[in-house]
């Protein structure tokens, strides 16, 4: 997630009409998304609307404005805690987590190309020594060190998710498109059930789960029963049936996701684990522009 601010605050603050700092904000309500297009206007916020709950947002953002030369001067950042729904955090120390939490440095402050009046500001807030710009990932680390230093942090080497991808995510799709390619993401996965549960009454299912013919119902095949159930291929009440007869030995497949109750946050983290490509092959598919049969979906094949 870039550094949000206003086209007009640079020119405002070069004519001392403002003062803009680099400060982070984040959604501290009962909704896993709140959605918020009253922040643009009375906050001087220029990003996306949608805001996830937790997720710490970067910004400069005024913390006054001269009203004998602005003509919205209520804007800033005495909006946002006006708000009984948003945090502001001005500490350098929470901020310089914020960024390391994320796994991002936000290239306009850091990368190539940046732009001079906001890499001052982050650099300034931050109290960061310049180590010149970043090219690739391991030109980060000098400032990956000071940021630990300045959050009382130590490295951390085993970053699961790539937060920078999970950004995009939130920013691209909406909740129920997320869904959507999760649920394709876990049909490429299921493996074939031992037979078609949708063929048989509650019943004859339960007989069939309770034969030990040949032992043909094995862990595996269970599991691939079970996965077909949650999936929506098996009738309503075929998963209390399967734990009936299976009683504390039923092992389901873990699914580590809750379509039902998850934010958008955590369904974007969860598509981090799958490759880059395979995540968009399932967006294909949910579009219409590709075939469930073609696509192959193995978790952690990048990261």
């Amino acid at each position: 997630m870039p550094i949000s601010t206003l086209a007009s605050a640079e020119e405002f603050e070069e004519k001392d009409h403002a003062e803009v700092e680099f400060v982070g904000f984040r959604y501290t309500g009962d909704q896993s998304t709140k959605t918020d297009r009253d922040l643009r206007q009375r906050v001087g916020y220029n990003g996306p609307p949608k805001f996830q709950a937790g997720r710490v947002y970067l910004a400069l953002l005024p913390t006054y404005l001269d009203s004998d030369h602005v003509e919205n001067s209520n804007i800033g950042v005495h909006a946002l805690e006006a708000r009984n729904d948003f945090e502001v955090i001005y500490d350098a120390e929470r901020l310089a987590e914020a960024l390391l939490e994320r796994n991002y440095l936000p290239p306009e402050a850091f990368y190539e190309g940046f732009d001079r009046w906001k890499r001052q500001k982050v650099m300034e807030k931050l109290n960061l020594d310049d180590a010149g710009r970043v090219f690739d990932k391991d030109d980060e680390e000098p400032y990956r060190d000071q940021l630990r230093a300045i959050a009382g942090v130590e490295a951390d080497d085993e970053v699961s998710i790539s937060t920078q991808r999970s950004d995009e995510y939130t920013g691209r799709f909406s909740r129920s498109e997320a869904s959507e390619i999760i649920t394709v993401l876990r049909e490429a996965q299921a493996p074939a059930p031992p037979f078609d549960p949708s063929e048989h009454t509650i019943d004859e299912l339960g007989e069939k789960l309770d034969t030990d013919e040949d032992e043909i119902w094995d862990v595996d095949s269970l599991n691939a029963l079970y996965r077909a159930e949650r999936l929506g291929d098996d009738r309503t009440g075929a998963r209390n049936v399967i734990e009936d007869v299976l009683g504390d030995g039923l092992e389901p497949v873990d699914f580590e996701i809750d379509l039902e109750s998850a934010g958008l946050t955590d369904m974007a983290d969860y598509l981090t684990r799958f490759d880059p490509a395979v995540v968009e092959e399932a967006a294909d598919v949910v579009n219409g522009d590709a075939e469930l049969s073609d696509l192959t979906a193995t978790p952690d094949s990048e990261d």
